[in-house]
């Protein structure tokens, strides 16, 4: 596990290039074949400053008038509490009123900015939503636009993992995470949403690259102050990328607990947190944050009132109480899609004797190879024998029979974590430990935090999916130690690894087909985006004295956040707006006759022209 750097040759460089553009092209196909879903939607008004449902809007959506509220008369009798506090000096009151995309695309404020991302996305991730704004400033407000930031960067993870690998661990182990990483259906799958997730999986690695450096550069007295500005960097704009980047930083805390004994580097790392915390905490105190931890309690205490009374039919998904079973059972999969080898399987397999019979032959496998020397048999047979193992299990298992199999050599495969762990010397072993509790850390403090909260919403592969880096950093190096020893095990090994690629393959066929609820959210394929066809065939049918009408569609309020100032929902007047031209003078108006279509209203003709019908085609909303 040589990190020397002279060992990149010519060849090296061309085989990491082949490792680039294949993972480019996965990330770029069809990236925009499919509709935006609601995150996506919220993705792309708050990076234009804008709050979904219209409350920085209400100029453009409405006509305010005033009344008196009579205040001194006794309210109407109700068994509903008041959404709001009365007026003791008027009552607002809003009018629909028709506007235009230039009116739409009025400019905004840094308030607008600040507000569209606190009630918008409770004040998560405005490094984010500022990268992207400017992104498609240059790009064009686009989908295709929009989702390749994420592609940007997702290539940039696997630039990274290549110098993590390499700088720590040897130009062999840098190549083959680099290729894993290009291949690994979670970081194309992540890549293609306008979301934040590969953005903080990259600093979050480019941070844990700086970090390490940090700890051996004081071990050894070395100057780190480049390094240093670097981590509080990366470090500070994950935060404020996403606030579960946060888990990172604890796990750095952890590993500096364990391996840094130098006095004068403690209060240095002391400083760097501060720095890189103070983004935040300035985010929070004066920025678009202000009302982020008020939202968590909120959303918290919603999650588990869901858990507790309608874990089943809630509009958030599958929520279950924090059980030690539900926990366990919602986080395995969390852990076993890290290693390709196991990705997915958690998924696929059924049936308590399958699994019990599958593991069982993993455990015989390992301890065959653990103590074959002590056996005296033909030298055939012996080799032999680890298959007849690994397929025998086919009687038993009533389905999914070489997933099984696959299962049973997996454990086995995953054996050689602690030999790679003892053959390595003492500085690699300090670097596999930053690996250990990188892999392990952030999933292990989702559990928590759930056990916490009291519901187990927050067990999401993507919510964890910091660990995946490094994850493939350790196989890597088990797929060059399977290199030394017996062909026969080496060769079980890399047959049943063939085997889960395969499965591997149609899972990413799957996610490519809209048909991945693992990486994609939808089980039936999404069409092409309504909104953007919808203003596609208005920009081409639009004629002075037309009008535009939107559907005037009402959907549950789930917090005050979400509440909007109207009796009826503007979100597809909006999204359609982003794909209209920014100076457009259409007239368009919300039409509370019907909750369905987009409609164009011929100047003189009665019948309006379906311009597009929106009914299941809400992803994510409906």
């Amino acid at each position: 596990m040589s990190s020397n750097r002279t060992n990149e040759t010519l060849k090296t460089w061309l085989i990491f290039a082949v490792i680039l553009i294949a993972g480019t092209a996965l990330r770029l196909h069809n990236l925009d074949r499919y509709s935006i879903f609601f995150d996506e939607r919220s993705t792309m008004v708050i990076s234009q400053g804008v709050v979904l449902e219209g409350a920085n809007q209400k100029e453009v959506f409405s006509k305010l008038t005033l009344s008196d509220s009579q205040f001194w008369k006794t309210p109407e009798f109700s068994l509903r509490p008041p959404r709001v506090l009365r007026s003791f000096t008027y009552n607002e009151n809003y009018a629909p009123r028709a506007f235009t995309p230039a009116e739409f695309w009025a400019p905004k404020t840094i308030e607008d900015y600040y507000e569209a991302n606190n009630r918008s996305d409770i004040g998560n991730s405005p490094f984010y939503y500022l990268l992207l704004h400017y992104w498609m400033e240059v790009f064009g407000l686009s989908d295709f636009s929009a989702r390749s930031l994420s592609v940007l960067f997702s290539v940039l993870i696997i630039g990274v993992v290549y110098l993590f690998g390499r700088r720590f661990f040897g130009v062999n182990t840098g190549l083959i995470a680099a290729a894993i990483v290009a291949i690994e259906p979670f970081f194309i799958g992540y890549s293609q949403q306008a979301r934040s997730y590969s953005l903080m999986f990259f600093l979050t690695l480019l941070a844990t690259y700086f970090f390490l450096q940090i700890i051996e550069r004081e071990a050894a007295k070395r100057k780190t102050t480049r390094l240093y500005i670097g981590y509080i960097i990366t470090a500070g704009l994950s935060i404020l990328s996403h606030f579960l980047s946060i888990a990172v930083l604890l796990g750095h805390a952890l590993y500096a607990l364990l391996f840094l004994r130098n006095v004068k580097g403690w209060i240095r790392m002391a400083v760097s947190a501060v720095a890189a915390l103070s983004g935040v905490a300035w985010w929070m105190i004066y920025g678009g944050g202000t009302y982020t931890l008020h939202t968590l309690n909120y959303q918290a205490a919603l999650y588990k009132r869901m858990a507790e009374t309608r874990p089943m039919d809630n509009p958030f998904g599958i929520i279950l109480p924090a059980t030690i079973g539900n926990v366990f059972t919602k986080a395995l999969p969390l852990f076993s899609d890290l290693i390709i080898f196991t990705n997915g399987l958690t998924d696929a397999l059924a049936g308590r004797k399958n699994v019990i019979v599958s593991i069982s032959i993993g455990v015989l496998l390992i301890i065959w190879y653990r103590f074959r020397n002590h056996i005296k048999m033909n030298d055939g047979v012996k080799a032999a024998i680890p298959f007849v193992l690994a397929i025998s299990g086919a009687v038993f298992y009533s389905n999914h029979k070489l997933q099984f199999i696959i299962l049973s050599v997996s454990i086995f495969a995953l054996s050689f974590i602690p030999d790679v762990h003892m053959q390595a010397d003492k500085q690699h072993r300090r670097r596999l430990w930053i690996v250990y509790i990188m892999a392990l850390f952030p999933t292990i403090f989702l559990i928590i935090m759930s056990f916490k909260n009291g519901h187990t919403y927050g067990l999401m592969q993507r919510y964890s999916g910091f660990s995946f880096p490094y994850a493939i950093i350790l196989l890597s190096l088990l797929l060059q130690y399977y290199n030394t020893i017996k062909l026969e095990f080496r060769a079980l090994i890399f047959v049943g690894l063939a085997c889960q690629l395969y499965f591997v393959s149609l899972r990413l066929g799957e996610f490519y087909a809209d048909r991945s609820v693992k990486y994609g959210y939808f089980s039936t394929p999404r069409a092409p985006n309504p909104y953007y066809e919808a203003a596609q065939k208005i920009k081409e049918l639009y004629q002075e004295g037309d009008t535009i009408l939107y559907p005037a569609s009402r959907y549950p309020i789930l917090s005050e956040m979400d509440r909007t100032f109207l009796s009826y929902s503007v979100q597809d007047a909006q999204v359609t707006n982003l794909y209209l031209p920014k100076d457009a003078q259409y007239v368009q108006v919300m039409d509370t006759t019907q909750t369905t279509h987009i409609l164009l209203k011929k100047a003189g003709n009665p019948e309006p022209v379906v311009i597009k019908k929106l009914k299941g085609l809400r992803y994510g909303l409906e």
